[in-house]
């Protein structure tokens, strides 16, 4: 047989060849602290929510109960304590109207502010079922003209317009309940057992929504982060460890306009960066008293410059850093790739391999060659490549 020059596919050249491919490049760093001419502004795990209009950054001080306002710089550029009561939560329209919840027992309140905080409306919640009598919400999210209002402790989620009128209702607990342990062992726990506690105690602690109206959510008890899609499809990501990558105690969530979404673990003191399909990418912060490191990360927002804010503890105040990520996916059939190889260094676009010829017929999707073994390699290299996007 005749040697041939062939374009190949990923799982052929990974057949036989030792080749090193990242799919994407995700880097993370420290730029500065949020800021006012005295210095950094010191907070405890504030709440965060952007203006994606004008790039500004709003933390609300819960301790406090005063809003300040950066510019894209990191400098305060205002700051208003009154007119929304015991505020629990802050999120931002489209048209730069602010909302904030705050709490009472068994209650909340949306309030409607205009630019200078001051009170435009009390937005009362209409048509609420009556199942949500008890609904005390402590999470406020604005996205596509909705806000939405979630209990943590309950794990329900209500969604009304901006004039607070009933839309549609989610109840997370059931949703989560297919990755719950078994109700044997459950069963099994004694009421001295500290993991029958933890059961009992599952609530979530990060809340966001995307442009597309997933649903994203992290529930510290299973170590796990979930994707709600519109249609009802939960996914669920991360995994329990003290390794990179791994989760400990999670806690803030967000996601940015490239679809990559952010995970805050108090525990090991980093945000985790997962891509659009729910793979791990990187990590950043780590515990320590440099500047980059974070003390018990917190709530996360991401504006549309790259920018991430994180709200942490230890009055560390809020933190910024800059991400970057260049995706650079596979090419799509019929596309060339250059792979680099490291034994030889150099770019490899067409590789010359002798004893193997693919013949594909048109209109068939099968692949033959001369080499039986040939195709099993083929086969096992397809399984194994599965089996790591498994994981």
């Amino acid at each position: 047989m005749t040697s041939r020059t062939l374009k190949i596919s990923l799982l052929a050249l990974l057949m036989v060849l030792p080749v090193n491919l990242a799919l994407a490049e995700v880097t993370a760093s420290f730029r500065y602290p949020l800021s006012n001419f005295s210095g950094p502004v010191l907070s405890q795990w504030a709440r965060l929510a952007v203006d994606s209009e004008r790039n500004e950054i709003y933390a609300l001080h819960q301790r406090k109960n005063d809003i300040r306002i950066f510019d894209e710089h990191g400098m305060e550029i205002f700051v208003f304590a009154e007119g929304f009561g015991s505020a629990a939560d802050i999120a931002i329209g489209d048209d730069g109207d602010i909302f904030v919840l705050s709490r009472g027992y068994q209650s909340a309140t949306v309030h409607l502010l205009d630019y200078r905080g001051e009170q435009v409306a009390e937005i009362p919640l209409q048509g609420v079922p009556a199942a949500f009598s008890k609904f005390a919400a402590d999470h406020l999210v604005h996205r596509n003209s909705s806000l939405y209002l979630v209990d943590s402790s309950s794990m329900q989620v209500i969604v009304v317009d901006e004039a607070g009128r009933f839309k549609k209702s989610y109840d997370l607990s059931r949703e989560i309940k297919p990755y719950m342990p078994r109700e044997e062992l459950q069963r099994e726990l004694t009421i001295n057992d500290w993991r029958k506690k933890k059961l009992e105690d599952i609530d979530l602690n990060g809340f966001t929504v995307d442009d597309q109206g997933n649903l994203f959510f992290t529930v510290p008890v299973l170590f796990s982060a979930f994707k709600l899609s519109p249609r009802g499809e939960l996914r669920r990501f991360g995994k329990s460890g003290s390794a990179k990558g791994k989760f400990g105690v999670v806690a803030g969530i967000a996601t940015d306009d490239m679809g990559y979404i952010y995970v805050s673990d108090r525990l090991r003191s980093v945000v985790l960066v997962f891509d659009r399909d729910l793979m791990f990418q990187t990590e950043f912060g780590y515990r320590g008293d440099l500047p980059s490191n974070l003390i018990v990360p917190d709530d996360l927002a991401i504006d549309s410059l790259g920018n991430v804010y994180v709200g942490q503890a230890a009055n560390r105040g809020v933190s910024v850093f800059k991400v970057v990520h260049q995706d650079t996916s596979p090419p799509q059939a019929g596309e060339s790739m250059s792979i680099n190889h490291e034994e030889s260094g150099r770019i490899i676009e067409e590789v010359e391999i002798d004893r193997l010829e693919f013949v594909v017929d048109q209109g068939s999707d099968t692949a033959s060659t001369d080499s039986g073994d040939s195709s099993r390699n083929t086969e096992a290299v397809e399984s194994q490549y599965n089996e790591v996007n498994d994981e």
